[in-house]
């Protein structure tokens, strides 16, 4: 039992107080193999009265979960004075008296509003109430079946208490003389048994603040003696009643411990006498229609005289004497059943349900009784497996055997069963093998396609040999009868790679695409980053055949931006010539990296899916078909994809300048004026400039006949002309950023080299 704050009595009787906040195993119950049946698992928190926090801990929560039957929490209500019950997390009503079954696996039935209990299969009982406080107490009936097999901290039931304090990893906590440990020692014990928390039930928060705990030495002495002696008469000499009235400052808290104590001793007056315990038989063993005898053995610790009976449901095939625990069993079929003993002394009884294994090998099969075929009843009823005779088979020997079960004929030949039981026949050999002698039970591999037959198909075929014969396929991407294959062009399928943006290259059976715009900066696909500046505008002829001139225009930007897509700028049609004919001519706008011959290439592809009887595609020439919008004055010089305005050599920088300079003044003078002043400016240059110069001859010529009539006497000296260099003022001014040629386009692309733009100075 767990009561108060908090106190424990283990199933051997040993008292002690343990103090910690958290969660804990309270009880934990395993089966003969050690695997875990049932569990229960408690919450303390620091408990708190009136609104102040003590200084000892208290259950607020318990959760048990039981293997295949679920789980049970209890808590308390958060209104009133009673309990919340929880099935498998669901909160259930509390009534009193109302019983809730949860598929036959277990019942909970609450007395009262703060009482509620568990009760599972073979006797095990926990009930649950509530006191003041808030605080839970619990108290744990377990059968006889868990002798020996109880841990947590409720101790180890062995009717022994010297290994009552089992610790989590196996060590015991030592108890001398059959005196309780300290509390500081059994709080190590205590915490041995805190739950991991991937095996927590009731999922709770770790403990905010910590805790510590006053001693029950502590508590004891903090008061004068008259005190302690008034508490204990009050009491009646119940020290777990003193420790929770003076730890907690309450005397009802202590009533409640005295009444829970006091309500354990009334049980164990009933219920103290050990009943009888089974030794033997744990396993019986049977044959269908045969009888078994067995004797069960029972030992009474109070050496009262014992009685044996059936449990109910009885089996009509199954007695046992009441004296000697002879049991007599002629079982009839493999039907389930389910056998339990009873085993009684004038005040109490145990109850246990042996495993039953059962044979029902036939046609002379061998019982395996080691051998578990089914498992029935939560495995105390188990069918055993069968060891065959020759000739049969089946999970119980009902069965003739399969001659063609150990597949007997050559793999991929069918096994053909015969009237006689161990007899067979097998069918044709699995091409490309063939059989001798026998059929089918030995197959002898004759391909016609390997060594050291000649390969008798193309190179590029696939042969296949049946064993008798042979045949050829051509491989993938090749077209043949299998004895000459040729390579498909891929290519002229348009659907061969994914646009225009691809240069596809065929391939031995393949093809192989790839991108014309790759670049190492470009990581958006093929083509797909923003293209370089400027354009190229190309002539294209197309002979649609067919097709209505009034829709060439439309077809075309359909083929070339399903082609080309970012790639394409847009097209327009150039007006027919007055010659007519089927050629329709075009000017396309594409990206300055799209040379002509991608465009070429990409129309010659989808030709035959668009009805282009032939296409041609070149550069334009602006300046040849006057389209280049030059000024009068200046040069139009044709480049790739695109055109120059020059004037004396040197790039406009607009198309429409003009190759004169601007007048800058206070007035400025409109171009227009200054072409009607030209004959003006041509006049003076006539009138004035000639004159002058035949001045300039003259005088040359003067000075050129005085120098010949000096006389030269002595050295000759070094005749060097003596003049005065002028400063050259050229007609340009350098600085004028017209000067400065950028063009508006750029140049091919070639083997993913780009050239740099450069100023050039004419």
């Amino acid at each position: 039992m767990v009561y108060g704050s908090l106190h424990f009595i283990t199933f051997d009787g040993s008292e002690y107080t343990f103090k910690a906040v958290g969660e804990y195993v309270i009880l934990r119950l395993s089966s003969s193999t050690g695997s875990n049946i049932f569990t229960l698992q408690g919450q303390t928190v620091a408990l708190v009265v009136n609104g102040q926090a003590k200084q000892v801990p208290a259950l607020v929560r318990l959760a048990a979960f039981h293997q295949g039957a679920g789980k049970v929490e209890w808590r308390c209500a958060e209104s009133g004075d009673g309990l919340a019950i929880l099935v498998n997390d669901k909160v259930i009503p509390v009534s009193v008296g109302v019983v809730h079954v949860e598929e036959e696996a277990f019942a909970v039935r609450c007395t009262s509003a703060s009482r509620c209990g568990v009760v599972y299969g073979e006797g095990l009982n926990v009930v649950v109430w509530r006191g003041d406080g808030g605080r839970l107490s619990a108290l744990v009936e377990v059968p006889q079946r868990f002798y020996n097999r109880t841990l947590g901290l409720l101790g180890q039931w062995s009717s022994n208490r010297i290994d009552d304090f089992l610790l989590s990893n196996g060590r015991l906590v030592p108890v001398l003389n059959n005196n309780t440990p300290s509390e500081q020692i059994l709080l190590s014990f205590g915490q041995s048994w805190a739950v991991p928390a991937p095996e927590s039930l009731l999922f709770s928060e770790p403990p905010s603040t910590p805790f510590n705990p006053v001693m029950t030495e502590q508590v004891m002495s903090s008061v004068s003696p008259d005190v302690l002696a008034k508490h204990s008469q009050a009491c009646q000499g119940n020290m777990q009643c003193v420790h929770d009235i003076l730890a907690t400052g309450n005397s009802n808290l202590g009533k409640d411990v005295l009444r829970d104590q006091q309500q354990l001793q009334n049980l164990t007056q009933i219920y103290g006498i050990m009943p009888p315990i089974v030794t033997e038989p744990l396993v019986i063993m049977c044959k269908v229609n045969s009888t078994v005898k067995v004797q069960f053995k029972a030992q009474d610790p109070n050496r009262d005289q014992i009685f044996f009976s059936l449990a109910l449901p009885r089996s009509p095939q199954v007695t046992i004497g009441s004296s000697d625990g002879v049991l007599v069993w002629t079982p009839s079929s493999i039907q389930p059943v389910n056998l339990t003993i009873q085993v009684s002394d004038q005040t109490s009884s145990s109850l246990i349900t042996p495993v039953l294994r059962l044979c029902n090998c036939m046609n002379g099969g061998s019982c395996q009784y080691n051998s578990v075929a089914e498992n029935l009843l939560l495995g105390k009823f188990q069918i055993v497996g069968c060891l065959c005779p020759a000739g049969f088979s089946g999970k119980y020997c009902e069965n003739r055997s399969d001659v063609c079960k150990g597949k007997p004929c050559f793999p991929g030949a069918e096994c053909i069963r015969q009237k006689e039981a161990d007899l067979f026949t097998c069918g044709q050999c699995p091409s490309p093998t063939v059989s001798q002698d026998k059929q089918g039970y030995k197959c002898f591999e004759n391909d016609f396609c390997l060594p050291p037959f000649p390969f008798p198909c193309h190179e590029m075929a696939e042969c296949t040999s049946t064993g008798y014969n042979y045949t050829c396929k051509c491989k993938h991407g090749y077209t043949g009868n299998g004895h000459e294959c040729k390579d498909i062009n891929e290519c002229l399928n348009p659907s061969a790679c994914p646009n225009a943006k691809f240069e596809c290259v065929n391939l031995p059976g393949s093809v192989r695409c790839s991108c014309r715009y790759q670049k190492t900066r470009d990581t958006d696909g093929c083509g797909e980053s923003a293209n370089p500046t400027g354009w190229n505008v190309f002539n294209v002829s197309v002979d649609w055949g067919s097709q209505d001139s009034g829709q060439g225009l439309s077809q075309m930007e359909q083929i070339l931006s399903l082609g080309f897509q970012n790639k394409f700028y847009n097209a327009s049609a150039k007006a027919p010539s007055a010659s007519g004919g089927s050629q329709s001519e075009y000017r396309i706008n594409v990206s300055s990296d799209t040379p002509h011959w991608y465009v070429m290439d990409y129309l010659t592809r989808v030709s035959q899916y668009y009805g282009i009887h032939s296409a041609s595609v070149e550069d334009l020439d602006e300046c040849k078909t006057d389209e280049g919008p030059c000024s009068k004055t200046a040069q139009c010089v044709n480049t790739y994809g695109g055109y120059r305005c020059l004037c004396n050599g040197t790039d406009l920088k607009e198309e429409s300048q003009s190759c004169f300079p601007e007048w800058k003044g206070n007035n400025r003078t409109d171009i227009s004026d200054v072409e009607d002043k030209k004959s003006f400016i041509l006049g003076l240059v006539l009138g004035i400039g000639i004159p002058l110069l035949l001045l300039l001859l003259l005088a040359a010529l003067a000075c050129f006949c005085c120098s010949r009539k000096k006389t030269i006497t002595g050295d000759i000296p070094h005749l060097l002309p003596e003049y005065i260099q002028e400063h050259f003022n050229p007609p340009f001014n350098f600085d004028d950023p017209s000067l400065h040629y950028k063009p508006h386009c750029s140049p091919r692309i070639l083997d993913n080299l780009t050239p740099r733009h450069k100023h050039q100075y004419r």
